[in-house]
């Protein structure tokens, strides 16, 4: 009886925990999606898109964005393998640690992708090329003022 107990009590620990992480998962999500659609906003706004330019200027603009987001995962997956092996790896074995980090860095650099960035200035012109990199900025900025205004007003739970 002790045992069936403790399987019902197991089980159901087991399952309590995944649903926990599924729905942090989607919360995660969730806020993902909301930041991506104020940003498309507060960018298009900014930028005073035509439909015409925003059917050909978003395709570009969410392929450098995916490409950017794609580099920064397979290097923090890189670093947590890193720090995970560090006390056990050989000479050899960091030597690749650091050969991937340097491309993985050197993708970054290059990942401000010239010729599609060409292509966006020839759909939105140099003068909006450049005020969509300070909106980027502006929009950061913003949604830190706001990130930091809900935290100052909602106590901390511990």
């Amino acid at each position: 009886m002790k045992s069936v107990a403790c399987y019902i009590a197991i089980l159901w620990s087991i399952t309590s925990i995944g649903q926990v992480m599924k729905t942090s998962y989607e919360e995660v999500r969730t806020a993902t999606d909301k930041i991506e659609a104020m940003e498309v906003s507060f960018l298009t706004k900014a930028l005073e898109l035509s439909s015409d330019e925003a059917q050909k200027f978003w395709p570009i603009f969410n392929d450098i964005k995916d490409e950017r987001n794609e580099l920064k995962i397979a290097k923090k997956k890189l670093m947590y393998d890193m720090a995970k092996n560090f006390e056990t790896m050989t000479v050899d074995q960091a030597q690749d640690y650091v050969d991937q980090m340097f491309a993985i860095e050197k993708s970054l650099n290059e990942s401000n992708f010239e010729s599609r960035h060409r292509k966006i200035i020839n759909i939105i012109g140099p003068n909006r090329f450049l005020q969509l990199k300070k909106a980027e900025v502006d929009f950061r900025r913003q949604l830190l003022r706001e990130y930091s205004s809900r935290d100052k007003r909602s106590p901390r739970k511990n």
